[in-house]
């Protein structure tokens, strides 16, 4: 078992990239198709990441990696996912914003190629299409939800909370870094069944902040999200309130009808 304090910022910073994995697996996004450029940029991190799951993690690495890592209990930044599927010849495109408070939860906007957000605080996830529709629902004992909706909340108070026995029994670690002051690359593989199946890799990077996140699928689909201008000073009140029980209460209302069918993309003839 691994046998080590985590600081309340390395909690801090995998309960965030966990929670984001949650959301993003939920999210049924729509994307435009990457260029060239961008596709080579992301095929270069198969043998990365095959040398990254050969590298088992030893509690002193992890120890120099915690103290390395420049995160408070807020956050705001951007986000680019790129989704590459094996039946496309070209990753999928999607960007936005996330806002983050370990108190209040997590809020995770697409902006393109359309408008949809998530939000979860506790088990509630909160889902906004582009037309304004809401659908409520308790990502705990929700069968449609999946396993990987039903784990994750868990892992993510024990994360906060420091129950490390709880992490230790959820994940194998693995960890690539040069030196103690490079870049450094972080893999997770799953010990639950259900959510192995889900999710069988994890693939986290940055350096003194959070740079990327990878999941990998069963089926060998990746979903790769990029950050950037990762802002750590308290959240604004426009962002809290998106977070309040007020806002919460009212998302969780039944929404008025919509007679008009949300418009889709236009198929090429």
């Amino acid at each position: 078992m691994i046998d080590i304090n985590f600081s309340s910022r390395s909690r801090f910073y995998l309960g965030l990239l966990l929670l984001s994995a949650l959301l993003l697996t939920l999210m049924a996004s729509s994307s435009v198709q990457a260029n060239t450029s961008e596709i080579s940029a992301n095929s270069g991190q198969t043998a990365k990441f095959t040398a990254l799951f050969q590298s088992k993690v030893n509690n002193q690495q992890l120890e120099k990696l915690s103290k390395r890592l420049e995160l408070s209990q807020h956050a705001k930044g951007k986000f680019t996912q790129f989704r590459s599927l094996k039946v496309l010849k070209k990753p999928l495109i999607s960007k936005g914003i996330f806002i983050f408070d370990a108190q209040l939860g997590l809020v995770w906007s697409q902006e393109t190629p359309f408008k949809s957000t998530l939000i979860l605080k506790d088990d509630v996830l909160i889902q906004i299409d582009s037309s304004g529709r809401q659908q409520v629902s308790q990502t705990s004992g929700n069968p449609g939800a999946g396993a990987l909706a039903q784990t994750l909340p868990i892992l993510f108070k024990a994360l906060l909370g420091g129950e490390l026995q709880t992490l230790d029994e959820h994940f194998s670690f693995y960890l690539l870094a040069a030196d103690p002051q490079a870049p450094w690359t972080l893999g997770l593989i799953p010990k639950d069944p259900l959510m192995l199946k889900a999710i069988p890799k994890m693939i986290l990077e940055g350096s003194y902040q959070v740079s990327a996140l990878t999941l990998v699928s069963a089926n060998g689909d990746t979903s790769r999200i990029e950050f950037e201008e990762i802002n750590n000073a308290p959240l604004a009140e426009a962002d809290l309130e998106l977070l309040s029980p007020d806002f919460l209460q009212e998302q969780g209302k039944p929404s008025q009808a919509i007679t008009e069918p949300e418009l889709k993309p236009k198929q090429a003839s």
